[in-house]
């Protein structure tokens, strides 16, 4: 199905951004719910391969700016607070960011730049992917 989340979360993990922009296009708000999830459960799969609760601040702090030199268009799209607010949430030492445009684009910068620096192979994209089913918490449209 052309409006599937999941397939939206495999073209970006494969790093098919068209694919995914396009299938984002066409999502309905039940969509745009499920896709959330999975967008979260992928970030919090990924931070947990890169970094560990507890640690130095320094390393986050540092690749939230990366990510968002290379993927923030603007420079003003993701929020350096967020985005660090997202990780430490994602390793258990924060609450949980709440939803919106805001969180969403935030995570979809962050992913992309955790990907790009692990290296992984198609394999072990689709072992992240894989992995996000054991994160998730069915949520359903108002």
């Amino acid at each position: 199905m052309v409006t599937d989340p999941h397939a939206a979360l495999r073209s970006l993990l494969a790093g098919r951004l068209r694919g995914h922009e396009r299938r984002l296009r066409r999502f309905t708000e039940a969509d745009w719910l499920r896709y959330a999830d999975l967008l979260a459960g992928a970030l919090l799969v990924a931070v947990r391969r890169r970094f560990v609760a507890g640690q130095d601040r320094a390393p986050v702090i540092r690749f939230v700016a990366s990510a968002r030199e290379r993927y923030d268009a603007t420079g003003y799209d993701v929020d350096p607070v967020l985005g660090e607010a997202l990780v430490w949430a994602a390793l258990g030492e924060r609450p949980p960011v709440p939803e919106g445009a805001a969180a969403t684009v935030a995570r979809t910068v962050l992913l992309l730049g955790l990907l790009e620096d692990e290296g992984l192979t198609v394999s072990e994209r689709d072992g992240v992917l894989a992995a996000v089913a054991g994160t998730m918490v069915r949520r359903e449209a108002p």
